[in-house]
């Protein structure tokens, strides 16, 4: 039954050794990188993190895993925006 992949959620998981290397799984898209913040989309939606000397040491597309380096001040998600009409016509 090979059918419709798309519908399966890529687990999403946040792995912090000493506030310096962190692992991401799940991430759909990096959105923006710089040294004070990192912008992406996860399977369980937007994510940022802030902090200091923030640098991607590696991201796979196809598996979703992002590594990054420097210390981590902040993780937070942000809620998925409901579509225009849905905000519309509560």
């Amino acid at each position: 039954m090979e059918g419709n992949v798309s519908n399966v959620k890529i687990k999403h998981s946040l792995t912090v050794e000493s506030r310096s290397r962190t692992l991401i799984t799940g991430v759909e898209k990096v959105i923006n990188s710089s040294p004070a913040a990192i912008d992406m989309t996860t399977s369980e939606g937007p994510l940022t993190v802030k902090g200091e000397g923030l640098r991607i040491h590696s991201f796979s597309a196809a598996d979703g895993d992002l590594t990054f380096e420097g210390r981590v001040d902040s993780l937070t998600y942000a809620r998925a925006k409901k579509p225009l009409l849905g905000r519309i016509f509560k």
